[in-house]
């Protein structure tokens, strides 16, 4: 296993120099404005070596044979993880997240518009998206209605606010009171535990369970997908126009395509997000997004916590996207939602 080479101080002032300038312009960054830029005390020609050895390592890529170079996925990964305390935001917009989003607030949808507009509008980026999980449910009680046949309707009754209904199939049909007992033994096992402990609760009951009981519960089991997962809500803003578009790098037909498809299938963010929750700080470049559809943009997620709800505010960008300014965005957005 070929192990990656340290860069000098000098290749990564050079680098970050690099990324710096074309996050700025979109331009491929030359010697010439390089050695400008970081106002470099050697040749051009020596830049240009320190470049090349910068694009074999697999930071840079050139474009085209005769143009500068530009970040490579790689390059854009170790400039982020080298920025360091990110820089504090101007009061413009320390006011307006103050102003827009408040310290008071109770309908989580609400918020989330709120929010996921107003990042779109302090950025400009196209994709600005907020997901947001009900801080776990906790299951009140759990009842079975048996319909037609062999299918039966489970009730999940949760706390605080909300009942939940599955249709499952069961082996047979049972006798009122087999499925009387088997709820209720269900019940002891689940009853006033949050949705995802609940489920690993009743998972251990089915090891030492039997009899049509234990069929019923491993039925209910079976669903626990359904039953016992948290409830997600989702929303992101669009800050469009062609300008916006020009600007934010996404003038491939294929990105585009890719934008719209993102922005269609909520299910696609949302996947994206649901993984993120173990982290405060998320951000992926390019390739290593989980999803093909999401390989040409970053995303940065900051997580947040309040007595009511999880959640994550996040921005869906180009790859060349402000990372510095990002980050502190999302930052003070969540010390606000925390208040």
């Amino acid at each position: 296993m070929k192990i990656a080479r340290k860069l000098t101080s000098l290749e990564s002032e050079m680098l970050h120099g690099v990324v710096d300038l074309y996050i700025d312009t979109g331009c491929p960054v030359s010697s010439r404005t390089l050695k400008a830029r970081c106002r470099l005390d050697i040749s051009t020609a020596n830049i240009r070596k320190i470049l090349f050895n910068l694009e074999m390592l697999g930071y840079l890529s050139k474009p085209h044979v005769s143009a500068g170079r530009v970040p490579t996925d790689k390059g854009y990964r170790r400039y982020v993880d080298s920025l360091g305390t990110p820089d504090p935001l101007n009061r413009r917009m320390i006011e307006a997240i103050r102003k827009r989003v408040g310290r008071e607030w109770d309908d989580v949808r609400e918020i989330m518009m709120k929010t996921s507009r107003l990042l779109g509008d302090l950025t400009s980026y196209m994709g600005l998206f907020m997901g947001v999980y009900q801080a776990c449910s906790i299951l009140e009680r759990l009842r079975i209605v048996q319909t037609e046949g062999n299918r039966g309707l489970v009730v999940l009754s949760l706390r605080p606010w909300k009942e939940r209904h599955v249709y499952i199939d069961f082996p047979k049909r049972y006798l009122p009171y087999v499925m009387d007992r088997a709820v209720q033994i269900i019940n002891e096992r689940v009853a006033g535990l949050p949705v995802d402990v609940a489920s690993k609760s009743l998972a251990e009951y089915l090891k030492t369970g039997s009899g049509a009981e234990k069929e019923i519960a491993q039925a209910v089991a079976a669903e626990a997908e359904y039953l016992f997962n948290r409830d997600y809500n989702f929303d992101y803003y669009f800050s469009g126009g062609d300008k916006h578009v020009a600007d934010a790098g996404f003038n491939s037909l294929s990105v585009l395509r890719n934008l719209v498809r993102i922005m269609g299938e909520k299910s696609l963010i949302l996947q994206v997000l649901k993984n993120r929750f173990d982290h405060d700080l998320t951000v992926t470049i390019g390739g290593e997004n989980e999803i093909e559809e999401m390989e040409a943009f970053s995303v940065v997620t900051r997580r947040f916590s309040t007595d009511k709800y999880d959640g994550l505010v996040g921005i869906l960008g180009p790859t060349r996207m402000s990372y510095g300014l990002v980050v502190s965005l999302l930052n003070r957005m969540a010390e606000e939602l925390q208040c």
